[in-house]
């Protein structure tokens, strides 16, 4: 964390933490920015009575009097009068002390937390299946694990860190992803098998995968016989599972759910990861056990690669389960229905035996019903939101309402639990007190206190400790420090689970964080694998018996099925940038802006049938409650099925609480409720659904008011008249709301003129509101009959396609051509052409990267259009044609119909080109009567008679070899005469070069055909030639065409002369065009400006001889001075300079990507440009690759050349790149940006274009204080603008 003026400015992560390897998302990213939001609650509340609004109170006071009030209740009504509900977000020491509290003073058996919503499924399974809580394994298993089965957790957007671990290993080693979900999230989008399954049917699918398991023979019979139990109930139990009957149950496909047990049974090594889709059930526990039952079955358990993971959400979830903060539980993974347990942890404490009561609660569920009901009077909330995250939440508003005494432990008083408490108690958060977090794989880490709370707020274990001392149990709560408080809770190690800590401190934390078990005198920080014996050999659980047990846990129809009255089946869940109950992500502007609003998803089908539009206003109703979203028709639900994130509620508007909806019908196991589904019916709402007010919290008042001198004035006080009568307003406002009137203070309201003006201003901002202006909707332009879109690099495919849209006009049809930059891809309808090449590993074109990454991401219907695509690319490239068909792929997802198959071209794309604009005419249908007058279009002209066919002949006037005599690395600077040929060209601008092959290799060929070089050939454009001519100049005669390897006898592929001597003789002549490929023109970036280096153009050639020779580099640099080279200008529509001259320039081009810049900056000196100009440049050795360094070193002493930074990456020990000069410069470089700085790459694209991006990208993360996501919509929106381009090859 970066501290300045005791405020947190930055965080980072921490590349040495095993957690996330210093990977943060975009919640981690920001979590600095709710600590300072001016909404934080620095002081205690009291409200005087019911009805009566919360007034600040000292802290003092204020722990006094909840001290007072809960010791009144205990002693009058006894412990079961009163409840905690806590939190897995506060640290191990709080969780701990509210524990001790509960069990060994209050003695109440009513302690619920928020993770009784979501793990306690996983922790009961857990504890059936293995013995103990928490999983067996750890994020280690990652790395090594052969296939990962994610059911019920949609990882991409709730675990995106892990996510992203998942995928390294999924690149690195092939491993599969197998993702079961009703909703075709983001991680099912990267699943190599993607089950779809009916909500609620998950237990058939485990135990039919099982069943599959068995029948296949894949089990590992020496496994259960040594390490389990009850296995032999298991076959007559399975026998009920076959793939058919859990085909039926669960909507799959046999032959899917086939695959998937096959995978398992391949992959050996296997991991499954789950949340809460299965956890949110009322069979929660049973799916913990069906998931160890596979993994007991197979083996795949307490061995790196594989087990039964389940995910926590929360920081310290895992740390609140070790501590027992529900229900019966006791520090150490203990329980107080153990006499052992009790007796072990009175010990502790130093309480008398029989002080922990034989009980514990029946769940958060009853907990709440039991305080509706009048039995629980007092309630402490502890950094939680209960009133929005619990089911049914009606039951705990009237339980708030009607319990004596609520008390609110948070950061902020403006939740919509705090707006029901008596007393609200300021909190710290995580980074304003030292405490220790657990994450879900046993890693604790100490959170060290950064800054200092606000005001009065305390760290909650300080709470705790002192409400508990004031109410006289000071013996057992007089702690100093968090670390004494942790030092207590490690004496609960536990030998029957395993659990220890008694090796930990907080100064052990300091240094790094450790994984429990850590017993002492253990000073290894890991421990990734659970239940295996120090000295080998097979795991021994925590089970009485040492094994494991299999549990029969039989599918069970839901209790709550879709019917006439609530047809559709309400999936709720989480967005990847909120969080909760948006307590905190909810004020940062960053998150707000990427999930904006709440929604609920609806398949197309059932949009229709029900008259739905997007954005339509529709109201959700289960028989519990109602709310009213905005629609978002979304393939990713399927039809029946509809999706709402849960978290906004009161604080945004009203009836947007989705848990108002949601079942409270529990597990009986777990006590966990089924909040997961509900049945509901849809319809559409009267009304437009609720304004969400907080989307954007309040960021743009609190300027104003500092703007305004407004920020240190004080609100009026009132006297006990006046405050009585305006409580009253305000009920009266409760009471009967105001609509869109906005209320006004009667003249005998009691009030001072300033108080007036204070409430008649507080009531205009609550509620006066200006209508929206109505606006007139542009106009439509009505589509054009063919548009012709385009996506090139290098402006070759952007020149092939107005030579198209020529030849489409001439033929009648009315074109509109157009760059994909300028495509929104919610607009494409109608027939449109796509001539598109691929750039990269599969990648768009630069310019058509931004339109890719929102097609991509936007769940779009595009049936109205119709599309063909030709396709350009080179087949020596492994993603061959990738993003046209990548383009073909999702348009045909998205409800596109294709014209005619898809057509993908090498680099001589003649012939393909003129058969697919032969077949044209025929999908095209009729032309359009062609318009009397038709405007040119705006496309590069070439010049005329000089083109890629007709080049011209430039002449050799120099060559001079830049690398000195250095024997690894050759580079040429090369000066052509171009004075008598007519060709002109601008700076970015390529030169099409066309060479000739060696004479060497000519002759080695003309020897493997045995024929003469006098030999005739028929060429297409070429006409009659002879065998030498072509040889030389129209064949290429480096790669093998796949015709020439099957007379070869299907010969590897390789350097074309070093296996053409394998030829079979004799070769008909007519054979022979059909076994070379056409030799293609090389494009190289011109190093020079034609006002500078007026007659000449110049290039920066690499010499390519290893491992093969470049045919053209070679060449070129084989010329005798005065030779002819036939060249031709490949213009550029992008890498161009900008038009204003004070722009600054950042240029970034190691190697011979320096050449467009020496270009660029001739030219920015000839037009005597005021912007400054850096140049970050990089070669292996300076001695003999600082190419251009006089001329460089010239434009510095002139001042043109701002700044220069070079790499030279060999020496010195260590490598160092131009990005990593990049990063050293980081500051200033985002200062440049910010500035609206152009910035270039030019070079290598495989690797040093990338390794730029992703340093200019942390640059922008960093020094612009943006999470990823920010960062990464900065680079979209730079490269959108034109001023982020690359000419990279």
């Amino acid at each position: 964390m970066e501290v300045e003026n005791q405020k947190i400015v930055r965080v980072r992560g921490d590349s040495a933490h095993p957690a996330n390897k210093g990977r943060l998302c975009t919640k981690g990213s920001t979590c600095y920015l709710p600590i300072t939001s001016p909404d934080r609650l620095d002081t205690a509340m009291l409200r005087p009575e019911r009805g009566s609004p919360l007034a600040p109170a000292p802290i003092d006071l204020a722990i006094q009097e909840t001290a007072s009030r809960l010791k009144a209740v205990l002693d009058t009504d006894g412990g079961d009068a009163i409840a905690l509900y806590v939190s897995g977000q506060m640290s191990l020491e709080a969780q701990y002390l509210a524990n001790k509290l509960v069990k060994g003073y209050l003695r109440t058996r009513h302690i619920e937390s928020n993770s009784r919503l979501c793990m306690a499924a996983a922790g009961t399974g857990y504890k059936l299946s293995l013995g103990a809580d928490a999983p067996p394994g750890s994020y280690e298993d990652f790395d090594c694990t052969n296939l990962f089965f994610v059911i019920g957790a949609n990882m991409a957007d709730c675990h995106p860190i892990l996510f992203l671990r998942l995928l390294d290993r999924k690149r690195a080693a092939s491993a599969k992803l197998i993702v079961v979900d009703p909703r075709r999230t983001a991680t099912a989008d990267k699943a190599d098998l993607f089950l779809q399954i009916r909500p609620g049917t998950d237990l058939a699918l485990l135990n039919g995968l099982l069943w599959l398991l068995t029948d296949m023979g894949a089990i590992d019979a020496d496994f259960i016989a040594t390490c389990t139990t009850g296995w032999a109930d298991m076959p007559a139990f399975l026998a009920d599972y076959t793939p058919q009957r859990v085909a039926e149950l669960t909507g799959l496909a046999e032959e899917d759910i086939r695959t998937a047990a096959r995978w398992i049974a391949e992959a050996g090594d296997w991991m499954s990861l789950w949340t809460m889709g299965l956890n949110q059930s009322v069979s929660g526990a049973w799916h913990t056990n069906a998931l160890c039952n596979l993994h007991l079955a197979t083996g795949a358990i307490c061995r790196p690669g594989t087990g039964p993971f389940s995910l926590t959400g929360q920081p310290n979830a895992m740390g609140g389960r070790e501590m027992g903060y529900m229900g019966p539980g006791l520090p150490g993974q203990r329980s107080a229905l153990s006499e052992k347990d009790r007796t072990f942890c009175e010990d502790q404490w130093k309480l008398p035996h029989g002080t922990i009561r034989n009980a514990g609660s029946q769940g958060a569920i009853a907990m709440f019903e039991d305080m509706a009901a009048g039995n629980i009077k007092a309630c402490w909330i502890i950094c939680t939101n209960p009133v929005a995250t619990v089911p049914r939440r009606a039951n705990v508003v009237a339980a708030l309402e009607k319990a004596t005494l609520v008390i609110v432990q948070d950061a902020y008083a403006d939740t919509e639990t705090a707006h029901y408490a008596d007393i609200v108690l300021p909190g710290a958060l995580w980074a304003e007190g030292d405490g220790v977090q657990v994450n879900s794989e046993r890693t604790m880490t100490l959170a060290r206190q950064a800054v200092p709370p606000p005001g009065a707020a305390l760290p909650d274990w300080q709470i705790i400790a002192r409400v508990a001392c004031a109410m006289g149990f000071a013996e057992g709560f007089s702690f100093t420090s968090a670390a004494e408080v942790f030092a207590e809770a490690c004496r609960f190690k536990n030998p029957a689970t395993g659990y220890d800590i008694s090796g930990t401190s907080h100064d052990r934390l300091q240094s790094g964080p450790v994984q429990w078990p850590a017993p002492e005198h253990d000073d290894q920080p890991r421990h990734p694998i659970r239940y295996c014996p120090p000295s080998g050999g097979a795991p021994v659980f925590a089970t009485s018996d040492g094994k494991a047990v299999f549990f029969p846990r039989p599918w069970l129809p839901r209790d709550e099925a879709p019917d006439e009255t609530y047809p559709f089946l309400l999936n709720t869940g989480r967005l990847q940038h909120q969080w909760h109950t948006l307590t905190k992500t909810g004020r940062v502007t960053q998150l707000n802006k990427l999930n904006a609003a709440p929604f609920v998803e609806i398949a197309p089908d059932d949009a229709q049938k029900l008259g739905l539009h997007d954005k339509d206003p529709v109201e959700i109703r289960s028989s519990r409650g109602a709310a009213i979203l905005p629609a978002h028709i979304s393939t990713r639900v399927a039809p029946g099925t509809c999706f709402a994130p849960f978290h906004w509620n009161d604080r945004f508007g009203r009836l947007l609480c989705i848990n108002a909806l949601t079942s409270d019908a529990t597990d009986p196991v777990s006590l966990q409720p089924g909040i997961k589904y509900c049945a509901v019916s849809l319809t559409r709402a009267p009304i437009a659904p609720p304004a969400v007010q907080e989307s954007f919290p309040t960021m743009p008042v609190n300027p104003l008011a500092h703007s305004l001198g407004l920020t240190n004035l004080q609100p009026p006080r009132f006297s006990d008249e006046s405050a009585h009568w305006v409580a009253g307003f305000m009920e009266g406002l409760r009471i009967h709301p105001p609509g869109e009137a906005l209320p006004l203070l009667p003249a005998s309201a009691p009030l001072s003129v300033e108080q007036r003006a204070h409430l008649n201003g507080l009531l205009a901002g609550l509620y006066s509101r200006a209508p929206a202006l109505a606006t007139t909707p542009p106009e439509q332009n009505t589509s054009p009959a063919l548009t012709l879109w385009w996506a090139s690099q290098t402006g070759r495919t952007e020149a092939l396609a107005s030579q198209v849209a020529t030849w489409l006009r001439q033929a009648g049809y009315t074109v509109h051509l157009a760059g994909l930059d300028t495509c929104e891809p919610a607009t494409l309808a109608g027939t449109a052409l796509f001539l598109v090449s691929t750039f990269g590993d599969g990648d768009p074109p630069d310019m058509a990267a931004p339109f890719w990454e929102t097609l991509k991401q936007q769940d779009l219907s595009l049936t109205p259009l119709r599309y063909a695509i030709l396709a350009l690319g080179d087949s020596s490239y492994a993603s061959f044609c990738g993003f046209g068909r990548a383009l073909d792929e999702r348009l045909s997802t998205l409800g596109a119909t294709a014209l005619c198959p898809r057509v993908e071209c090498e680099p001589d794309y003649e012939d393909s080109v003129e058969a697919w604009q032969a077949a044209l005419p025929d999908v095209l249908g009729a032309t359009a009567s062609p318009p009397a007058s038709q405007s040119a279009q705006a496309t590069p002209a070439l010049p005329a008679a000089i083109t890629r066919d007709t080049p011209a002949l430039a002449r050799l006037a120099h060559i001079t070899r830049l690398t000195a005599d250095d024997p690894e690395k050759e580079t040429c600077h090369i000066e052509l005469d171009i004075s008598q040929t007519g060709l002109h060209y601008k700076v970015g601008d390529a030169l099409g070069v066309w060479p000739q092959n060696n004479e060497h290799t000519v002759q080695l060929v003309l020897n493997a055909l045995q024929l003469p070089a006098s030999t005739v050939l028929t060429l297409k454009r070429h006409g009659s030639v002879s065998l030498g001519e072509a040889l030389r100049r129209w064949f290429d005669l480096s790669r093998p065409t796949p015709a020439l390897l099957e007379l070869l006898g299907n010969a590897k592929s390789g350097y074309l002369p070093d296996i053409i001597h394998a030829l079979p003789s004799p070769v008909e002549p007519a054979q022979i065009p059909k076994l070379f490929r056409h030799m293609q023109p090389r494009l190289y970036s011109i190093s020079s400006s034609p006002h500078v280096c007026a007659g000449q153009v110049h290039l920066t050639v690499g010499v390519n001889r290893a491992p093969f020779p470049g045919v053209s580099s070679t060449w070129l640099a084989g010329l005798d001075i005065n030779e002819n080279v036939p060249v031709f200008v490949q213009p550029t529509t992008h890498f161009q300079l900008p038009a204003d001259n004070a722009t600054p320039v950042i240029m970034v081009g190691p190697g011979t990507g320096i050449a467009p810049f020496r270009a660029f900056l001739q030219e920015r000196a000839a037009r005597q440009a005021s912007g400054p100009n850096w140049l970050f440049f990089g070669e292996r050795h300076e001695r003999t690759g600082f190419y251009y360094r006089d001329e460089l070193e010239a434009f510095m002493a002139q001042g043109l050349l701002t700044h220069l930074n070079t790499a030279f990456s060999r020496d010195q020990s260590e490598r160092i790149y131009v990005q990593d000069r990049m990063e050293e410069n980081g500051a200033e470089l985002w200062s440049w940006l910010s500035q609206g700085a152009y910035l270039y790459i030019c070079g290598d694209a495989a690797h040093m274009a990338k390794d730029v991006e992703h340093a200019l990208k942390k640059i922008v993360g960093m020094h612009g204080r943006m999470p990823p996501e920010q960062a990464d919509a900065f680079m979209a929106d730079f490269t959108r603008s034109g001023r982020y381009l690359r000419d990279v090859y």
